[in-house]
């Protein structure tokens, strides 16, 4: 009886200090994180009619569009520069935007047909 009490009580201080050295925490700090949260760019297309962008997040909103010719075409044979003008805009609201531009010559009328580069540049 005397072995038996005697594995028991060791057991039992075992068990009880044991669990509590396991609630002493092992190390103190500060967890940092660091860099940025990437957000998918927008579905663009881009067609004689114009240029569309879809489901941009609105942290891109202000980034610039550069469109550059990079061949000859029927219609501007004299190299004249091309621009984007804002046809339609969805707005500010929500998380995410949809913008509809036309690609138009130094005069305002419509270029139906060329070879560009367009370079969109968010921020």
């Amino acid at each position: 009886m005397n072995v038996t009490f005697a594995s028991t009580a060791f057991g039992l201080l075992l068990g009880l200090s044991s669990s509590c050295f396991a609630a002493a925490p092992v190390a103190q700090g500060v967890i940092r994180f660091t860099g940025s949260i990437v957000e998918s760019n927008c579905a663009s297309s881009a067609a004689s009619t114009g240029l569309s962008l879809r489901q941009c997040p609105q942290g891109s909103r202000g980034g610039a569009i550069d469109v550059t010719r990079v061949g000859a075409s029927v219609s501007a044979v004299d190299r004249s520069a091309v621009k984007l003008k804002l046809l339609a805009d969805s707005g500010s609201q929500g998380r995410y935007y949809d913008q509809q531009y036309a690609f138009v010559d130094q005069s305002g009328k419509a270029v139906t047909s060329g070879t560009y580069l367009i370079t969109l540049s968010v921020p």
